[in-house]
């Protein structure tokens, strides 16, 4: 919703509260790109708290790292009771697991919650953006500040769209920002805080360099398969996810094309400081970043014009048929488990704990001319590999291969990616061959009985029931 101000009046945090018109009931957002590092959430939902505020939906991109505790609290408190997001982590999830939440938890991919921002079907009221930096006017971004952290992609959906919103900074420029992510005319309220968080905890959570032979290998064999797929030429796109045999995949992959002399187009999604050194190279045109994971591309996005910011609708907005996830020709990404008919599961474990999040593998498979996903086939004794998934994540049908240390199964539906594989040499297994042999190793996971009271719900991108997630005694 546009401001018709004139200017922005700086003011403390609770006062931009009390002055925001919210009540009880509401829907309240933030975004997570400070990750770990977030220190937002848990100064404002203890002052909801103090206001009295009860009932209040919390619609947020993710929830991780301390956000979680001071989430719980609130719950605890009944200032929050519904949560709508694509992840979180303890002690909500054991929370949410207990059933202590009044309402289901709605999961959501990115994709998916910008969307029902955007049409109207989840509509904000006040929206809670933290930024690395503003302007006198009002202006905001990520890039520039003490705790700069790169795209402010999730936020720029919610400000725009939100009734009111209100900025939140612990740097306030002298000169006009030159890099604008979030432009004034979309700000209510600039507070200014001592710190909105702590940009050396962006990495945490996810990010991690793999020196393990199995994902080494993982790797090795899906390059393989990227190669003879045919998908790896000039003007390709790709993405790979943030985990550490994804990680391992862009560098081989970059290496590949150096060989090779192929540049691609551009890759997307979450940016790293391996993105930024293949953008460097000159092996990729350009990034295309809605959250940036490190400093290294925080630091590229606000000095590199080929380092693009965009926001979550640009990224994956189901309606929008020119989204960068329908655009793309490779999608790596990585889940807790996937089963005989390529159903991805990224959200639970075979006994139902929840462990990750949706966030943008549902788009990106949906949108993407080749998906493979890559996992060991089992972690510890636990299988990977099964015959139906505890929860459904990414359709099967959006999937086309999977990658283990114990080969590569393909999607029946992709007769012609088995048959290019066939004609480099590669030997693929069937995915009930493979889940057999795994399983005479693990044995077979006792899933929890999915009849009891539903306490999360996972929804397609367009808003549709997926599957749910029932409470555990």
């Amino acid at each position: 919703m546009e401001n018709t101000m004139s200017g922005i009046e700086n003011r403390d945090l609770q006062n931009a509260v009390e002055k925001s018109g919210l009540q009880d009931g509401m829907r309240i957002s933030f975004h997570h790109h400070l990750r770990h590092g977030d220190r937002l959430v848990a100064a404002v939902l203890p002052i909801l708290e103090r206001m009295g505020l009860r009932n209040l939906v919390l619609c947020v991109s993710s929830i991780m790292g301390p956000s979680c505790e001071a989430v719980y609290q609130a719950v605890r408190a009944g200032v929050i009771s519904k949560i709508e997001t694509t992840g979180l982590k303890e002690p909500l999830t054991g929370a949410v697991l207990r059933g202590e939440l009044p309402e289901p938890v709605v999961f959501r991919s990115h994709g998916g919650r910008a969307q029902g921002i955007v049409d109207g079907r989840t509509p904000i009221d006040v929206a809670f953006i933290a930024a690395s930096a503003a302007d006198k006017k009002g202006n905001l971004n990520g890039v520039d500040g003490t705790n700069r952290f790169g795209s402010m992609g999730y936020a720029i959906v919610d400000a725009a769209h939100a009734a009111h919103v209100i900025a939140v900074t612990d740097f306030i420029s002298n000169e006009p920002l030159t890099h604008i992510s979030i432009p004034a005319g979309q700000v209510h309220q600039l507070a200014v805080v001592e710190s909105i968080g702590d940009r050396s905890q962006i990495s945490a959570g996810t990010l991690r360099q793999s020196g393990r032979p199995t994902e080494k290998l993982i790797a090795e064999k899906t390059v393989g398969l990227l190669t003879a797929s045919g998908s790896i030429e000039n003007g390709f796109s790709f993405q790979a996810g943030s985990g550490a045999i994804s990680l391992l995949v862009s560098r081989m992959l970059s290496s590949y094309m150096e060989q090779n002399g192929i540049t691609a187009l551009f890759a997307s999604g979450g940016i790293t400081g391996g993105l930024v050194d293949i953008l460097e190279s000159g092996l990729v045109k350009e990034l295309l970043d809605v959250q940036s994971f490190d400093d290294q591309a925080s630091r590229s996005l606000g000095s590199n014009p080929r380092h693009k910011e965009i926001s979550a609708s640009q990224y994956a907005g189901p309606s929008m048929e020119d989204c960068v996830a329908h655009r793309l020709d490779i999608m790596v990404l990585s889940g807790t488990e996937i089963d005989e008919d390529f159903n991805l599961n990224s959200l639970t474990g075979t006994n139902g704990r929840i462990l990750g999040a949706l966030g943008g593998g549902p788009d990106t498979a949906e949108g993407a001319n080749l998906t493979v996903a890559v996992m060991p086939t089992m972690r510890g004794r636990i299988p990977t590999i099964n015959t139906r998934v505890n929860t459904v994540c990414t359709p099967g049908e959006f999937v086309d291969a999977v990658v283990t240390e114990r080969g590569i199964c393909i999607n029946p539906r992709r007769t012609d990616l088995e048959k290019r594989l066939r004609n480099a040499g590669i030997t693929t297994r069937s995915i009930t061959d493979l889940r057999a042999e795994v399983h005479q190793i693990t044995g077979v996971p006792a899933y929890p009985e999915k009849n009891g009271r539903v306490v999360g719900i996972v929804e397609t991108r367009r808003g549709d029931k997926l599957d749910t997630i029932s409470l555990i005694e």
